[in-house]
């Protein structure tokens, strides 16, 4: 499509990804099979994953040592740290702490070359009216982390949540032009299961973020378990087309619990199964 028929068609003129995308699966720490540090990552290895998704807090002060060590010669990456936050209080001095709180991680994060640290701005009523709250963390809290971790080499990552979560960031394409205002050191992720919730197409959120999209979360998409478990309801093609789009090469990491009982191995590599075969359909 050219530029003049991209006018005609109202459709955004997309610039070839310098890179063909690709699907880089993960797991979220607590969901990898295993009791041993060395023996999750030998299973994510052993079954085509290549990433890890890492807990926050002080997880990372306890294990991040540890970690680098055990993925030395590894081929996986480290993808995001993730963790509850809140930077939606009225009382400055609690934003202050929450700040104080996320600037050391980001500094073992960056030793650990991590992809980055989900960031929520906010939880279920903030506190600050909506602009006010925008404003203080795209010139303030969140701006001031986002410096702290470009200078560390890693970045935040803004996660759009759903309304029953949140009424402050809901989409995609308005974290990432959050990220955009914050500047370097701040990127934006999309999760299947808040998408599901939020957009009217998984493919436009995606596009909508380009080159700002860092992270990717999946779960299935009627009860947020392992993907496979909903049936024909779990169908990310359109998701998966518009990561192609973009050349979307980071991790796309599972977010979602099993159902009680089940063979938690099997269906991990089953869900693996799935997204390939949709990857190679989109």
């Amino acid at each position: 499509m050219n530029s003049r028929d991209s006018v005609k068609t109202g459709m955004p003129k997309l610039t070839p990804p310098e890179k063909p995308a690709a699907l880089n699966l993960c797991l979220q720490w607590r969901a990898i099979p295993g009791e041993e540090m060395d023996q999750k990552l030998d299973f994510l290895e052993a079954n085509g994953f290549a990433a890890v998704e890492i807990p926050s807090g002080q997880w990372l002060f306890d294990e991040g040592d540890r970690l680098k060590d055990a993925m030395a010669g590894r081929k996986l990456f480290i993808a995001t740290a993730c963790g509850p936050s809140d930077f939606s209080y009225v009382e400055a001095e609690k934003r202050e702490a929450e700040v104080a709180k996320f600037l050391p991680q980001l500094e073992v994060l960056g030793g650990l070359k991590s992809v980055g640290l989900i960031i929520c701005p906010a939880r279920k009523n903030p506190g600050l009216p909506f602009p006010e709250l925008r404003e203080d963390f795209v010139t303030n809290t969140g701006k001031r982390l986002a410096e702290h971790a470009a200078k560390h080499g890693t970045r935040i990552v803004l996660e759009p949540l759903q309304r029953a979560e949140t009424k402050f960031l809901r989409q995609v394409a308005d974290g990432a032009t959050m990220a955009r205002d914050i500047g370097p050191g701040c990127t934006v992720m999309g999760d299947f299961w808040h998408m599901s919730k939020e957009e009217t197409s998984f493919m436009g959120a995606f596009v909508s973020a380009g080159k700002r999209l860092s992270h990717v979360h999946v779960a299935s998409l009627t009860n947020r378990k392992v993907p496979g478990v909903d049936g024909p309801a779990d169908n990310y093609v359109d998701g998966f087309q518009g990561l192609k789009l973009i050349g979307y090469r980071g991790a796309v990491s599972l977010e979602g619990g099993f159902p009680e009982g089940a063979d938690r191995t099997e269906l991990i590599l089953n869900m693996a199964k799935l997204l390939r075969e949709q990857w190679a359909t989109a």
